[in-house]
C-alpha cells in the first residue's frame, strides 16, 4: 500500500530526514495516540520544519501509514522478499512466519495495538488505517506467498483463506495476551516449535484442496 508521500518541486528529498521523522512519529503516536499528535509535534520532535514533514507526507494519515508500514518492512515482511525462486512454501512460511512472531513479540508493536483499542470508539478511521497497513498488510502478503510457491496451482481466494488460517495460528494466545499486559513472551525454541505447528496445520489445509 502506497503511504502517499509526494515530492515537492525544487526540494530533493532527504532519506536521513525521512528516517527522522518516521522515527519521532512512531515515538509520538505511542506516547499521545493518533489523535492527540499532530505534524507540528512530529516537526519538532525530529527536529524539521513542518514543511519538511509535508515535503515527504501528505497529512497525518499518510505519515502514521508509513510508520506502520516501516515497522513491517523492518521484519521483512515485504514484497522484495518473495522473488526467492528456490524456496519452497514451506521453507517460505518458516521464515515470513518466525518473522510476524517476532513482529508481535515487538514492545512497540504491542504498545500500538492497545494505543488502536484505546481510540477504537473516539476515532474509528485510526483503527481502519492501522489494519489496512498491519494486518491487512501482512494477509496480503501471506496470500502472495501461497499464490507464489503452492507446489499446485490455487485460487486467489483459497490463498487468502490459507493466509488468514496462518496469521491466525501465528498470534494464537500470546498475542491476547501481549496487549492484555499478561505474561506472553515465547522462548527462541518456543516460537520456532509455534510456526512449526502453523506449517501443519496450513499444510492439511492445503492438502484438503488436493
Amino acid at each position: 500500500m502506497s503511504n502517499k508521500e509526494t515530492s515537492k518541486a525544487g526540494r530533493p528529498k532527504s532519506a536521513e530526514k525521512r528516517k527522522q521523522v518516521l522515527t519521532s512519529a512512531g515515538e509520538l503516536f505511542l506516547i499521545s495516540g493518533f489523535s492527540g499528535c499532530s505534524m507540528e509535534m512530529v516537526a519538532k520532535q525530529s527536529g524539521v520544519s513542518k514543511q519538511t514533514v509535508y515535503s515527504h507526507f501528505n497529512n497525518k494519515e499518510a505519515l502514521f501509514l508509513a510508520v506502520i508500514e516501516e515497522k513491517c518492512a523492518e521484519y521483512q515482511l515485504d514484497d522484495r522478499h518473495l522473488e526467492v525462486a528456490d524456496y519452497n512454501l514451506v521453507q517460505v512460511l518458516r521464515e515470513r512466519g518466525l518473522q510476524i512472531v517476532k513482529l508481535l513479540h515487538d514492545h512497540q508493536v504491542i504498545a500500538i495495538y492497545r494505543v488502536i483499542i484505546g481510540e477504537v470508539n473516539s476515532n474509528p478511521r485510526v483503527a481502519e488505517l492501522f489494519y489496512q497497513a498491519g494486518p491487512k498488510h501482512s494477509l496480503e502478503y501471506l496470500a502472495k506467498c501461497f499464490l507464489t510457491f503452492a507446489k499446485q496451482p490455487i485460487t486467489e481466494e483459497f490463498a487468502h483463506k490459507c493466509a488468514v488460517t496462518f496469521f491466525s495460528l501465528l498470534q494464537s494466545e500470546f498475542h491476547i495476551k501481549s496487549i492484555l499486559g499478561l505474561d506472553f513472551a515465547l522462548s527462541d525454541p518456543e516460537q520456532i516449535a509455534h510456526v512449526e505447528f502453523a506449517i501443519q496445520q496450513v499444510e492439511r489445509l492445503l492438502e484438503s484442496k488436493n
